[in-house]
């Protein structure tokens, strides 16, 4: 009985963790290789982001200074211990991020889920001079970890406009299912 409950405790511990580890995709197609350089071109001119919380069935939009996006895609930024914003993402991780390039224009949306991350050694290396007048001695800093899960874009200028009857964007799936 004993040899039978062990790996059923075990079992269930690793079942009941975030599902936030999900490996990003190794192998994309050339057209999704395509549309993440796009994107990523897109994010970089774009700058700032709008990322979107919930507040039960009420979206949150606010504008944000985030970092691009690494290699497996996790975008950081930076926030107010005590924002709103924070106190959404621990109730409900699921979360957007929102880039438009208004030269082209052009947008990509990343959907994903979002954490709040408080490392002393991650906030001293996630940091723009710029904030020191916002966090001084980085007093309330804060940073969110959003892992998007997909993401979706248009860009005319590539001849990217969307499905010409429904306007869906074009998809890419980023994580492993």
């Amino acid at each position: 009985m004993k040899k039978l409950i062990i790996p059923l405790v075990l079992l269930l511990i690793f079942s009941c963790q975030p599902k936030h580890d999900k490996k990003l995709k190794r192998q994309f197609t050339p057209k999704e290789n395509k549309l993440l350089t796009l994107s990523r071109d897109i994010i970089n001119r774009a700058y700032f982001a709008t990322f979107v919380t919930m507040n039960g069935e009420q979206p949150h939009p606010r504008v944000m200074e985030p970092f691009p996006p690494d290699n497996e895609w996790i975008v950081w930024m930076g926030t107010n211990a005590k924002s709103r914003k924070v106190q959404e993402l621990k109730k409900n991780a699921r979360a957007s991020l929102h880039y438009f390039d208004r030269s082209i224009p052009a947008y990509v949306n990343l959907y994903g889920k979002a954490y709040p991350v408080n490392d002393v050694r991650l906030k001293d290396s996630i940091w723009r001079e710029s904030w020191e007048e916002f966090y001084p001695e980085k007093s309330n800093y804060l940073l969110i970890k959003f892992i998007p899960d997909s993401l979706e874009m248009i860009n005319p200028a590539q001849n990217l406009p969307g499905d010409p009857v429904t306007w869906k964007p074009y998809a890419v799936i980023l994580k492993e299912k």
